[in-house]
């Protein structure tokens, strides 16, 4: 990943704030960093999925790490103004991460919740090697989503990259076809909503949105 300084500050898009550096990792062959991850979530809530969002919540990346290493009692207080336990879905991005404290990790994946089937789903572009993940941060959510015991989180046959830098962008893409899917009943099935074509586009087209947000 290119190592750059980190420059102005290109946007601010309700809580997520992107400098320069973020926007160089739009670049490929860069790996994609929690701010940009969290952005597009951000995106996804506010304009694509606006009209649903009492029913979906896309967790940022920080928050999704807090939840997944965090042993306090303070957590439920941490999660009450998300309102899980009244969202149809819940969608996270999960870090190979281990640290609470420091930035890190190497790869991406997807979790998400349906409320419908009381169940969670795992999307990993990289043979599954981020399950533990998800299982430790699947785990630490049940109490919070007001439902029974759930079962291991189902790992999801899905597109797999064929690089060792694009599984932000894979994470993004299973998030948004994960809501569409589910939300708007839209019927392309993952293997051809999540491409080789699209994962190149969606790098050139999220420069393109943050370069309109900004002016706007």
């Amino acid at each position: 990943m290119a190592v750059v300084e980190e420059g102005h500050t290109v946007l601010s898009y309700h809580n997520s704030l992107l400098k320069e550096s973020d926007l160089l990792l739009l670049q490929a062959p860069n790996w994609l960093n929690d701010k940009i991850i969290g952005f597009y979530f951000e995106y996804l809530e506010n304009a694509v999925f606006l009209d649903d969002k009492d029913k979906v919540c896309f967790v940022s990346p920080d928050v999704t790490q807090f939840i997944k290493l965090y042993e306090g009692p303070e957590i439920g207080i941490f999660l009450e103004p998300l309102m899980l336990s009244e969202k149809e879905l819940v969608v996270l991005a999960i870090n190979s991460n281990a640290s609470l404290t420091n930035s890190g990790g190497t790869h991406w994946s997807t979790l998400v919740f349906e409320r419908s089937i009381n169940s969670f789903k795992h999307y990993d572009s990289c043979c599954s090697i981020n399950h533990e993940e998800a299982l430790k941060c699947s785990s630490k959510l049940t109490t919070f989503l007001n439902v029974p015991s759930i079962s291991k989180p189902t790992e999801m046959e899905c597109p797999q990259q064929r690089n060792s830098h694009d599984c932000g962008v894979y994470c993004v893409l299973f998030a948004q076809y994960a809501a569409s899917a589910k939300l708007h009943g839209d019927p392309k099935v993952l293997k051809d909503f999540v491409t080789k074509e699209t994962v190149s586009k969606w790098r050139t087209e999220t420069q393109t949105l943050i370069k309109s947000l900004s002016v706007n």
